[in-house]
């Protein structure tokens, strides 16, 4: 088989891994190819995998924040090159759509992975997009979705809910074996992720202003900062660098420390796929609110813990009741945590394989 992705990110390397272990089981191989070598905005430290990736060569152009999009050249030569039995499709760039054209045309059934979902979708909505994303749909023989909203988006478009596999994202590190309790903590709130408006940064900070006002705080943190100067300012200007740790992007592998020393971390997000930092903040035993924009909300929280993005007085009340009862904190911390248990790298290609022989079978039965 052969997995055409953006690139490789550290919540799927082990699990593509060990994919390839069992593609090797069983005597076949299983070939990555990757449209980009990095993503803007990220630190990833590269790492020995146990799988072979080859990057595509593209002309980019850049979208804003960490998002860009490739025109790759020589898909065609490396698939024809790894001649593939099933081709899975990790998105619906350009590059994806032409190479779905090309397993099509050498009757070769393709999986759609795609960690998205019809809110994340919506707010780069276009109509060469929705096309783009019907035709990949209407000609792939497996869907592998991220979270439940991922599989309701894909049964918008007609496919069938036997047809879709729920496979959640796995972690990017090993959470930490000591989980302090609530009063072996540092912050009492903790974010987490890039400083930017789309991910909801100024609604932490009236969040923290309000907390810090009613005495419901004593230390905050922030993890993330693209701008460390420009963080600064506008963290003395809601009137919290007195309490306030500010540091800037870190490598996933560095975020265990920070996580397991918050008992609350925020996701205000106003567009967040799925939040692989959700996972991975509960996976340090911090407790987590997010925002209804987040993809894998309704999986792993209840609903008083997704809020909308932008009251930031919902946020500071739900923060106060949980820092001014331990006991409550710690019974969500608990069930929040029993709620992950399938987000691991073995889960993960586990789905993945799943997928691809039900999708195979199905081709074969089509034919």
């Amino acid at each position: 088989m052969t997995l055409l992705t953006n690139l490789v990110p550290p919540y799927r390397r082990a699990a593509f891994g060990l994919l390839a272990e069992r593609a090797k089981a069983v005597g076949g191989t299983c070939h990555f190819i990757c449209t980009d070598a990095h993503e803007p905005q990220h630190i990833w430290a590269q790492e020995t995998e146990k799988f072979s990736r080859r990057p595509l060569w593209a002309f980019r152009i850049p979208l804003g924040e960490n998002r860009r999009l490739s025109f790759n050249f020589g898909v065609t030569r490396e698939l024809a090159r790894t001649a593939p039995n099933v081709l899975i499709l990790s998105g619906f760039g350009p590059t994806m759509w032409r190479a779905q054209r090309w397993a099509k045309k050498h009757a070769i059934p393709t999986v759609v992975l795609f960690d998205g979902w019809l809110g994340s979708d919506t707010a780069y909505d276009n109509r060469v997009r929705r096309a783009l994303r019907q035709n990949m749909i209407a000609d792939a023989s497996g869907f592998i979705a991220a979270s439940s909203r991922g599989k309701d988006w894909f049964e918008t478009f007609g496919v069938p809910p036997d047809q879709i596999t729920v496979s959640p994202i796995p972690t990017s590190f090993a959470p930490p074996k000591a989980i302090p309790d609530f009063n072996h903590r540092l912050f009492d709130i903790l974010w987490c992720g890039r400083t930017t408006s789309a991910k909801g940064f100024e609604t932490f900070l009236q969040t923290a202003r309000i907390l810090k006002s009613r005495q419901a705080i004593t230390k905050i943190g922030i993890v993330g900062a693209l701008n460390i100067s420009k963080v600064k300012r506008k963290v003395a200007e809601h009137g919290l660098l007195d309490i306030t740790d500010i540091h800037p992007l870190l490598p996933p592998e560095r975020l265990p420390g920070f996580l397991n020393q918050a008992k609350i971390c925020l996701f205000p997000s106003h567009n967040d796929a799925y939040s692989v930092g959700v996972i991975e903040a509960i996976s340090c035993g911090t407790l987590v609110l997010a925002s209804d924009a987040v993809g894998c909300a309704p999986d792993v929280l209840v609903s008083d813990q997704i809020l909308p993005p932008d009251t930031a007085s919902d946020w500071a009340t739900a923060c106060e009741e949980l820092l001014t009862n331990p006991g409550k904190w710690d019974h969500i911390r608990a069930t929040q945590s029993a709620s992950i248990t399938t987000n691991t790298a073995d889960h993960h290609a586990r789905s993945i394989w799943q997928a691809v022989l039900a999708a195979r079978s199905r081709s074969r039965d089509a034919a």
